[in-house]
């Protein structure tokens, strides 16, 4: 057992330099997206006041509330609830929650390789994909923590649709549709990049396996089974994102700044440039931050291609593998160069993807992937083998170790991150993503407690009984005169607002897209709610549906293989 257990052992303890930034206590770093700890705040009051799954935010937007988890992925706040079970800080339930990315994504990658080409191969592929440059770029310096966890689940995807492939086993289409629903709640864009190439590893396996016969069609329908029964597990989530994106302002996601076309890198970027530094990504090739593929990455897929040629001399026998891995990661890095702009003009759906240099994540995975064949084509002697291993270690540590910390990081604690001006960083960042179309503009001002606006004087009315949650609030009032209330909550389907337990019609105002209302004079008791459109309720109903069935299956599954 410990025999087994050594080439994980050896790869876990070569992984802590890359994380150990994240167990120093009370310390915290400089990211590009500096709304970890607030998304993570606004996740737990969810799940506190019942909300779940958590769809609208009340402290984003200046404290006007937008419904950010109907759109944005929850997986990484769903992992940081655990630690905040635990009793651990916001500050350290983020840092042990990017940790964690590090080793399952490692975990992962080994695990693959060594299916395939045994544990030397999986300890080079896995340290490679662990320390990939663009790995560090994602959480050290953008703090694209979502990113960072959809490219975890890679591997696992792969090594799951291989074992469904190969296996034919009810368990592995589980774990396979378990793998994909969670790469879906990680992040949209990652998913859509990354699915093609799974398609085509998906299709070498089911040819390679069983060659163009009717076996091949019934594994290919099983295997889009899984897939399918992955879209529906996440559905609470997915299907917001496909249906109700219409309700919210994401076209400024794509526009100006943010358009495809700014954020090419040159070749001299991917695969020259030492540069490193945690600026922006802008327009030409005076980037702040480095999109270097890796040295070491593309030095070994140019010696797999070496490696299959004298394979082919030796035994005349074409290795197709490592070739196809070849083009598809060179393809995934052709994507990001500017050449590539007829590809993003014609097939309009990846602008979405926004940024090309995301492509980066799919060619340090398929990059890492195949420096794992490399191995498996040397020679069959284990001290060559292990002799590698040494070296390709030695030169991951003196090439990309040191990128694997922040370059500003300082002493911090929840509460200065949660007051003052840190306060209003993180409510007001990103306040255009996901405005409700009902808003011309976003707030420039904090909101209000509970009223934002009233057209009396302060004596002519009275607030008492005020309560709130995360997508309600109650108050009682009592009015001298007729007046339009204005609360300070963005107009979002499906508010419903009763005065005195009657529905009453409410409206959108013109500027800021705030709920508006009339009141007669008179004692009233006001209760607004946030409640599911027919698109959330049913995606909610069959994400419920499709849990309870996969948790059936995979328990009955486990019971009988125990048996």
């Amino acid at each position: 057992m410990f025999t087994r257990l050594k080439p994980l052992i050896i790869l876990l303890v070569l992984i802590i330099p890359s994380i150990s930034f994240f167990f120093k206590p009370g310390v915290y770093w400089n990211m590009h997206d500096d709304m970890q700890l607030i998304r993570q705040l606004e996740m737990e009051k969810c799940i506190l006041d019942g909300q779940i799954p958590c769809r609208w935010t009340p402290d984003l937007g200046y404290g006007y509330g937008y419904p950010l988890f109907n759109f944005y992925p929850p997986l990484p706040y769903f992992v940081g609830e655990v630690f905040r079970v635990l009793g651990f800080s916001f500050i350290s339930t983020i840092k042990l929650t990017a940790a964690l990315q590090f080793i399952v994504a490692a975990l992962g990658m080994y695990l693959l390789v060594t299916s395939i080409f045994g544990p030397i191969s999986g300890l080079v592929a896995s340290l490679l994909y662990n320390y990939a440059p663009y790995h560090s770029v994602n959480v050290y310096i953008r703090g694209a923590m979502n990113e960072a966890w959809a490219a975890t689940f890679f591997p696992f995807i792969f090594y799951f649709g291989r074992l469904a492939i190969i296996k034919k086993n009810l368990f592995s289409h589980l774990l396979l549709t378990l793998s994909y629903s969670l790469l879906l709640l990680s992040h949209n864009p990652m998913a859509l990049t990354f699915s093609p190439f799974l398609g085509i590893w998906l299709l070498y396996w089911l040819i390679s396996s069983y060659g163009f016969t009717k076996e091949t069609f019934l594994r290919t329908f099983t295997l889009g089974i899984s897939l399918i029964f992955s879209v529906l597990i996440s559905g609470f989530f997915t299907f917001p994102v496909l249906f109700e994106s219409k309700m919210v302002q994401i076209e400024s996601m794509f526009q100006n700044y943010y358009h495809f076309s700014v954020h090419f890198v040159s070749f001299y970027q991917l695969f020259i440039s030492n540069f490193w530094g945690d600026g922006p990504s802008v327009w030409g090739t005076t980037d702040g931050m480095s999109f270097s593929v890796g040295y070491l990455h593309w030095g070994i897929a140019l010696i797999s291609l070496l490696l299959v040629f004298f394979n082919y001399l030796k035994t005349r026998r074409i290795t197709w593998l490592p070739i196809i891995l070849f083009i598809a990661s060179f393809f995934s890095i052709f994507l990001v160069h500017e050449r590539s702009t007829p590809i993003w003009s014609v097939i309009g759906i990846i602008q979405k993807v926004q940024f090309p240099w995301r492509f980066l994540n799919i060619s340090a995975f398929l990059l890492s992937l195949l420096a794992g064949t490399v191995i498996s084509l040397l020679p069959q002697k284990p001290h060559i083998r292990l002799f590698s291993l040494f070296t390709i270690t030695l030169l991951i540590f003196a090439l990309y170790q040191p990128l694997f910390t922040p370059v500003t990081s300082g002493p911090i604690n929840d509460d200065q991150k949660f007051a003052g001006k840190a306060w209003v960083n993180q409510v007001t960042g990103g306040i255009y993503d996901y405005l409700p179309k009902t808003a011309l503009t976003a707030a420039k001002a904090p909101a209000k407690e509970y009223v934002d606006e009233i057209n009396l004087l302060p004596d002519e009315y009275t607030l008492s009984g005020q309560k709130k949650g995360t997508d309600w609030m109650f108050f009682n009032t009592s009015l001298k005169k007729p007046a339009k209330v204005t609360l300070p909550v963005l107009y979002f389907p499906n508010f419903v607002l009763l005065v005195d337990n009657i529905t009453t019609s409410i409206s959108p105002e013109s500027s800021l897209g705030r709920i508006t209302f009339e009141l007669t004079p008179g004692d009233h008791q006001v209760y607004l709610k946030l409640h599911d459109t027919p698109v959330r309720t049913t995606s909610n109903i069959l994400s419920l549906f499709s849990i309870l069935l996969f948790s059936s299956l995979l328990f009955t599954t486990l019971w009988k293989s125990k048996k």
